[in-house]
């Protein structure tokens, strides 16, 4: 039996690189809801413009506003709370161009996270500083709202709650997944991330321990995960991110902790999106193709395997 959805997700931007009009930014709502949460946020506005163009929001009701266009009407009246999960510019930009257009709202995520931004980007310097605390003059029209890792906090003005747990992603910045709670049922949003094996943590197998209780539940209505290169990519060249053979092996040791006695069955027909996937500039054929035919190759798990279109609503 096909469960009713619990989630929309608006895809507001899905690569993991290249092109400046189509990176990462996630708007995500209970569904039959239109208050949004953005996770991450790097295509905003052109995100908006292509979402409209593509009718994402036709069936949801949203608000007048005479003074404001339909991409000012979702910032400024159903977009509650920015989540980003690293602080790298493919992931944030347009949050910090957008800012001053945009209505007051909170910024979540780990204290790292929303340090780096406060000081590197949000001070004065390379923009102004349009939060709460940080470099004078200190405008307020963000918050910031530090989550502590595995604490269930609720987001204002929608009906969601997050928990935010450690991803390692490389030496510089370590990365955020964010776990989203709505009525008793949970997405998953996972950012930039290595193979433990590689990134020599356990931030990965620290998530999945949290996660099997949930899927064994039958609560967790999807996980969005990078895959942003083929298998071709050399291994010291994935510089913390996935390829479809490490992304299938971290999902087997998921499916084992979720059942061991019958591990290649455990995770079937489970959602998961994958996002992040980097274009190139060369003449072959694209990563895009390659990456779904590894993975569909690869996928002996019965993992239902969605990839994430721009301005494509996923229903979850």
């Amino acid at each position: 039996m096909k469960l009713e959805p619990q989630f929309i997700c608006i895809p507001l931007g899905v690569d993991g690189g290249l092109d400046e009009g189509n990176l990462p930014a996630y708007l995500l709502a209970c569904h039959g809801a239109s208050d949004f949460i953005c996770l991450d946020a790097e295509t905003l506005l052109a995100g908006l413009r292509i979402a409209f163009q593509k009718g994402a929001f036709s069936q949801l009701q949203l608000r007048k506003d005479d003074n404001l266009s339909p991409e000012g009407i979702i910032m400024h009246h159903h977009l509650k709370a920015y989540l980003i999960t690293h602080p790298y510019l493919d992931h944030v930009e347009g949050l910090v161009v957008n800012s001053p257009n945009d209505a007051a709202k909170p910024v979540m995520g780990t204290e790292a996270v929303l340090h780096d931004i406060q000081q590197h980007l949000f001070n004065g310097r390379i923009w102004p500083n349009l939060c709460n605390t940080g470099a004078a003059p200190a405008l307020g029209q963000y918050t910031y709202r530090v989550l502590k890792h595995g604490e269930p906090t609720p987001i204002q003005g929608t009906q969601m709650s997050v928990s935010a747990f450690p991803l390692a992603h490389g030496n510089s910045a370590d990365s955020t997944a964010f776990l989203i709670e709505c009525r008793g049922d949970y997405v998953l949003y996972m950012g930039d991330t290595g193979p433990d094996e590689l990134e020599k943590r356990t931030t990965t197998a620290f998530l999945w321990h949290q996660m099997a209780p949930l899927i064994r539940s039958g609560k967790v209505r999807g996980i969005f995960v990078e895959t942003s290169y083929p298998d071709e990519r050399p291994d010291a060249m994935l510089f913390s991110h996935l390829t479809p053979a490490w992304l299938m092996h971290s999902f087997r040791k998921l499916a084992d902790l979720v059942d061991s006695n019958s591990p290649k069955t455990a995770l079937s027909g489970l959602n998961v999106i994958i996002i992040h996937i980097k274009p190139d500039i060369t003449s072959h054929r694209p990563p895009h193709e390659i990456i779904r035919d590894q993975l569909l190759c690869h996928n002996d798990l019965g993992l239902n395997l969605l990839f994430a279109e721009q301005g494509k609503p996923i229903e979850l």
